[in-house]
């Protein structure tokens, strides 16, 4: 099968929401593409809650409680927001998930097939996330473009109504500390409204190009593997569930093989919206805190663009969104990612309903299955000259 083709068959359902039972027939269907190319496959099992609303639903509403009640009682209210801000960047930054674990779950999983290599020196993991979301006015195409302004807005009004609950925990008063602290409590009423207005009316979208087209530029890559594997690398092929409920897929496929996958040793490429306008290879990323990606793949998708096959693909710093490399950048791993933004550094059709087969540029993934399958060819490369210079060096 091409991209084209992968591209229908996972958009054959009219969504892939996380936990429904239309991610798990699109799990199978993943399955069995990748028996088919010859790669040692298995489903990957593991429970989740159902969305990142009610992740933020809390966090925000525990802004709203501690803020409303710290104005008489500061020390409540301090203690309520400074928990809430430690679990609000332990989400944005993948490094801890605190209530995950109090929330109802629902089965998911992820899909891995392994292209065995007994004599690699690295693993190279192709990650691509094949469920989708629902979508939300907060990702209206008109709000897209101020989404990232809106999340620095948010960080600005937490810390401010911490600070004014500090100051009131010194007795501090007047008339611009109140008007401070009720400015703070209406701004972080809007998310809550928006949040659960999404669980309400939002509808799951079908997906097409977040993140179909990045599952079908990842089996590409992965069936030109199984036909030619590389000599120095192992390849392993992951589609993640839940990615769409803030990383949980991408989170248990680590946790289930943290002793197999050497930080030192495994490197992450990542497929995500492949489906218009021109591809990027991101350099970090990061909403909260932003990761470097590997100087090595960096280096040498630097030099690929050069190439005339690759002209316009260009270097990206994402700050606007969380991807699946996060959780393995934010543990040490090398990572880089492969996305497609418009002329304003956007995703077009993010989580919203117009995310159809019909608008996908099938173009943009063929050229980042392409690109993909340079920069695995030139790491094996470099894997292969590294591995001739300590061969060299022992034997001086």
């Amino acid at each position: 099968m091409n991209v084209s083709e992968y591209l229908e068959q996972l958009t054959r359902w009219p969504h892939r929401g996380s936990t429904t039972e239309y991610e798990r027939q699109a799990a199978e269907y993943l399955h069995k593409c990748m028996e088919e190319m010859g790669l040692e496959t298995r489903l990957e099992h593991f429970v989740s809650h159902t969305s990142f609303s009610w992740i933020y639903l809390i966090i925000y509403g525990g802004f709203l409680l501690g803020g409303a009640f710290g104005w008489n009682h500061p020390f409540f209210g301090l203690l309520v927001c400074c928990l809430m801000f430690a679990l609000f960047y332990g989400e944005c930054t993948s490094l801890w998930k605190g209530l995950a674990g109090i929330l109802p779950k629902r089965p998911s999983q992820n899909v891995l097939g392994v292209l065995p290599n007994e004599k690699a020196r690295k693993k190279v993991v192709l990650v691509a996330h094949y469920d989708t979301s629902k979508s939300g006015l907060n990702f209206h195409p008109s709000a897209v473009g101020s989404f990232r302004r809106s999340f620095l807005l948010s960080i600005f009004i937490m810390a401010l109504l911490i600070e004014v609950l500090v100051i009131r925990f010194f007795e501090g008063e007047g008339t611009l500390l109140y008007v401070l602290w009720l400015i703070s409590l209406v701004y972080l009423l809007s998310p809550v409204i928006l949040l659960l207005h999404r669980e309400m009316f939002g509808q799951y979208v079908q997906g097409a190009a977040d993140n179909a087209s990045g599952v079908a530029s990842m089996l590409a890559v992965a069936k030109k593997l199984s036909e030619k594997s590389p000599a120095h690398l192992e390849v392993w092929c992951l589609a993640t569930g839940c990615e769409e409920v803030n990383l949980v897929g991408m989170a248990a496929f680590l946790r289930a093989h943290q002793y197999e996958l050497n930080p030192e040793t495994t490197y992450f490429l990542n497929f995500d919206n492949l489906g218009s306008g021109s591809l990027r290879y991101i350099t970090a990323e990061g909403v909260l805190r932003v990761f470097p990606s590997a100087c090595e793949l960096v280096a040498i998708a630097d030099r690929l663009s050069q190439r005339e096959q690759f002209s316009g693909v260009r270097p990206y710093v994402y700050k606007r969104a969380t991807l699946d490399a996060l959780v393995a950048s934010s543990r040490g791993y090398k990572t880089m990612s492969l996305m497609a933004l418009n002329e304003n550094d956007e995703i077009v059709h993010w989580h919203w309903p117009s995310d159809i087969l019909e608008n996908v540029d099938v173009s943009v993934a063929e050229k980042a299955a392409a690109f993909a399958h340079a920069v695995l060819a030139e790491l094996d490369i470099h894997v292969e000259a590294n591995q001739r210079g300590e061969g060299d060096g022992r034997s001086t």
